[in-house]
C-alpha cells in the first residue's frame, strides 16, 4: 500500500512539473501570405541592433575619461570598434546581430555594459564611493620601459588630502621632485577655490612658494618611442609652462608650451624618441609665467600619462591595431559584427512571390583608419548566396553617409579586385553586370534549381583624404536595363535610376508598397541565413516573421533562427 501511495505521489509531481514547464511554441501565421500584411510605412525591414549609440559616462570617481577610448567588444573580448570620449560622451554607429551579446568596454576602469538597443545609454564607471586610490590606469603594455611602472603618481593622488590644499616637502610626494630651493610641492583637492580636478581628487600647483620646475626621473627603454600627455590650467588668468624631456634637467628640450586660462583644462600631448644611449629620461614641467605676477600662484597640472607608442603615430600601443605601422592605426568592421544579409524580390515595381530569394547576398567589410580615424581602405567580401531570379541582374553598391544621405564629394580613390568604379554614380561600385555570368555553374540555391557553393567577390576600396565613415548599400539592376534598379527602402535613388518607375504597379514610392511592404530586406546575423525555397512565402518558411514585421521589429527579433527546415535552403552544408 505504501508503495502504491509513493508511486501515485511521484506521478502527480511528474504531471505537475510537466504542466508548468514553460515552452516557446512556434507561432502559426494568422495570414497566408506576406502580401496580405499591412505594415506602418516607417518600418525599415532590418533585423539587428542598428543605428547611433550615444554613450554617456556616469563618472562618480572622476576617473580619467577625456580622450580615452571606449571599445565595442564581443562576448569573448574581441575589439570591434572604438571611439574617443569627449565631455564624458562617445558616439558609435553600430550594426549588430540580435543573436549575440555585445558590450561597451572602458579599459581605464575595466567596466563593461551589455548593449541591448541603440539611442542614448548611461554607463556607470566604478563603484559609487567618494574616493579610491590608485586611479584606474591601463598599464598592460610596458615593453617600452625598463621598469614595471615608468610613472609614479601622475594624477597627484598621493598623499591623500581630505580637502583644501597643502604644501609638502618633495620627499612626501611619491615620484616627484622640484627645482624649488625650498623643496616644496603644492597639492590641491577637487573643488578648492572652485577648481575641479581634471581627474580623480587632487592636482598640482606648479608654483608652490616660488617659480620652479616639477620633474620626474623615469626608466624608459633606450631607443623606444613613448607617447606622453598632460592637462594644464591657469589659476588667476592665463598661465604658461613648458613640457621638457631629456637626459637631465639641464639638457631637457622643450616639447610643448602650455598656455591656458582659468576657465578649463587644456590638453597637451606628443611623442618622444628615447635616444639609444639615454639610460635615464627626465620629464620636466617648468613654469614660465603666471597671471598676477605672484611667484606662489599659477600653473595647475593634472593627469600626466606615459604610454608605449612603438611606431610614433600618436596612438598608444594598447589601442593601436597596427602598433608597428605609423600609417595605419585602427580597424573597424561593417557590420560591426557578423555579416549583413540582403535579400531581394526583383520584379519591382510589381510584387513577386515573397520568397525573397531572387538574389541573396552576404556582405562583410574590414575597414582601416589612420591615427586620426581617417578612412584608408575597406576590403569587402560579398558572397552571392542564392539566385532564384529568372531575370538577368547585375549587382552594384553605393557608399553613403551614415545617415544614408549622399556625400557631397567623391570619397573613392580607387577600387581593386572583383569590382570596378561605377562611372555613372559618384561613390558607386559595380560588382557585376550579370550575376549569372559571374557565378560558376549557374547555381540557384533556391531548392528548385542547381545547388552550388556560393561564389564570393573580394574587392578593396581606397579612399580619398576627404572620406568620412560610410554605410554601404548593395542593390541590383537589370542587366539589359541599367535604370531599372531594385533597392532597399530608405536610401537615395542613384543618378542612373529610372524614376518614372516609381508609383507604378504595386510601388508607392521608396521601394515600398502602399501597405509598407518592401522589395529588399536586411538581416544582421552571426550564422548562415537559410533562404526560403522557391515559391515558398517567407511567412510559411519563417513562422516568427509575421509578428516581427507587424510589431515593427520589436518582437521575434531573431525570427531568422527558427525556420521550418523543409521549406528553406541551408547553404551552410555547401560551405563545410
Amino acid at each position: 500500500m505504501n508503495f502504491i501511495k509513493t508511486l501515485s505521489l511521484l506521478l502527480i509531481i511528474s504531471i505537475s512539473i510537466s504542466c508548468n514547464t514553460k515552452t516557446d511554441p512556434i507561432p502559426t501565421p494568422t495570414i497566408a501570405s506576406m502580401g496580405d500584411l499591412d505594415i506602418p510605412n516607417n518600418f525599415d525591414w532590418s533585423s539587428g541592433i542598428n543605428g547611433e549609440l550615444i554613450v554617456k559616462l556616469d563618472n562618480p570617481l572622476n576617473v580619467s575619461t577625456e580622450r580615452e577610448y571606449i571599445q565595442l567588444i564581443d562576448e569573448v573580448g574581441n575589439v570591434l570598434d572604438h571611439q574617443l570620449v569627449y565631455n564624458n560622451e562617445a558616439i558609435f554607429d553600430i550594426e549588430l546581430p540580435s543573436d549575440g551579446d555585445y558590450f561597451l568596454f572602458f579599459p581605464v576602469t575595466q567596466d563593461q555594459l551589455l548593449i541591448e538597443s541603440v539611442g542614448e545609454i548611461n554607463m556607470l564607471l566604478g563603484p559609487t564611493v567618494d574616493y579610491i586610490y590608485p586611479q584606474f590606469k591601463s598599464t598592460d603594455v610596458v615593453v617600452c620601459t625598463s621598469c614595471d611602472s615608468p610613472l609614479v603618481n601622475g594624477g597627484a593622488e598621493l598623499p591623500y588630502r581630505a580637502s583644501g590644499f597643502g604644501i609638502y616637502n618633495e620627499d612626501d610626494i611619491p615620484g616627484w621632485e622640484t627645482t624649488a630651493t625650498d623643496n616644496k610641492i603644492e597639492l590641491w583637492t577637487n573643488g578648492f577655490l572652485g577648481v575641479p580636478a581634471q581627474e580623480g581628487r587632487q592636482f598640482y600647483e606648479l608654483n608652490a612658494n616660488q617659480v620652479a620646475a616639477l620633474y620626474q626621473e623615469l626608466c624608459l627603454e633606450p631607443g623606444a618611442t613613448i607617447y606622453w600627455s598632460v592637462w594644464h590650467r591657469g589659476r588667476s588668468g592665463v598661465d604658461v609652462a613648458e613640457v621638457k624631456i631629456g637626459g637631465s634637467i639641464e639638457t631637457a628640450e622643450a616639447q610643448a608650451t602650455m598656455s591656458d586660462g582659468n576657465s578649463e583644462w587644456g590638453y597637451y600631448s606628443g611623442s618622444y624618441n628615447v635616444p639609444t644611449d639615454q639610460e635615464t629620461t627626465y620629464f620636466v614641467f617648468e613654469s614660465i609665467s603666471a597671471a598676477g605676477g605672484n611667484q606662489s600662484v599659477g600653473n595647475l597640472l593634472d593627469n600626466f600619462e606615459i604610454s608605449c607608442d612603438f611606431d610614433g603615430d600618436g596612438v598608444i600601443d594598447r589601442y593601436d591595431d597596427f602598433p608597428e605601422d605609423p600609417e595605419t592605426a585602427f580597424t573597424s568592421y561593417f557590420p560591426s559584427s557578423g555579416k549583413q544579409v540582403v535579400a531581394f524580390e526583383d520584379l519591382w515595381p510589381s510584387y513577386g512571390d515573397f520568397d525573397f530569394n531572387d538574389l541573396v547576398m552576404s556582405n562583410q567589410a574590414v575597414i582601416t583608419k589612420d591615427e586620426n580615424s581617417n578612412l584608408l581602405q575597406a576590403t569587402f567580401k560579398v558572397s552571392i548566396d542564392a539566385i532564384g531570379a529568372s531575370i538577368d541582374n547585375g549587382i552594384a553598391m553605393m557608399l553613403y553617409k551614415e545617415n544614408k544621405t549622399v556625400f557631397g564629394d567623391n570619397i573613392i580613390s580607387e577600387v581593386s579586385g572583383d569590382a570596378t568604379i561605377d562611372p555613372d554614380n559618384q561613390n558607386g561600385i559595380i560588382l557585376t553586370d550579370d550575376v549569372f555570368a559571374t557565378t560558376n555553374d549557374r547555381y540557384q540555391n533556391n531548392g528548385q534549381g542547381p545547388m552550388g557553393t556560393p561564389d564570393t567577390l573580394y574587392f578593396t576600396v581606397t579612399f580619398n583624404s576627404n572620406a568620412e565613415d560610410f554605410v554601404p548599400e548593395l542593390y541590383l539592376f537589370r542587366t539589359n536595363d541599367r535604370g531599372h534598379e531594385v533597392h532597399r527602402s530608405g536610401f537615395p535613388q542613384t543618378a542612373t535610376m529610372n524614376s518614372s518607375l516609381f508609383n507604378t504597379e504595386d510601388d508607392a514610392g521608396d521601394f515600398k508598397s502602399s501597405t509598407g511592404l518592401p522589395w529588399g530586406m536586411e538581416i544582421i546575423t552571426e550564422v548562415a541565413y537559410k533562404n526560403p525555397i522557391e515559391k515558398v512565402d517567407i511567412l510559411e518558411a519563417y513562422p516568427q516573421f509575421e509578428l516581427w514585421a507587424t510589431s515593427e521589429g520589436t518582437q521575434n527579433t531573431t525570427w531568422y533562427l527558427s525556420p521550418v527546415e523543409d521549406k528553406v535552403v541551408d547553404i551552410s552544408v555547401l560551405l563545410d
